[in-house]
């Protein structure tokens, strides 16, 4: 787990889709899927449905 990780997440939280936490952080879509499946395996917990 990483500051950008946590980052992604919570972009993603608060914008309520991966388009928009992506378009937000200037990133592409599948940075913010990795991102976030790497956070997942870190914590050992699914974080989105």
């Amino acid at each position: 787990m990483n500051w950008n990780d946590l980052r992604v997440f919570l972009a993603l939280a608060r914008s309520g889709s991966v388009r928009s936490a992506a378009i937000r952080l200037a990133v592409s879509h599948s940075t913010v899927v990795r991102r976030v499946d790497a956070l997942e395996k870190s914590l050992g917990v699914r974080l989105f449905e």
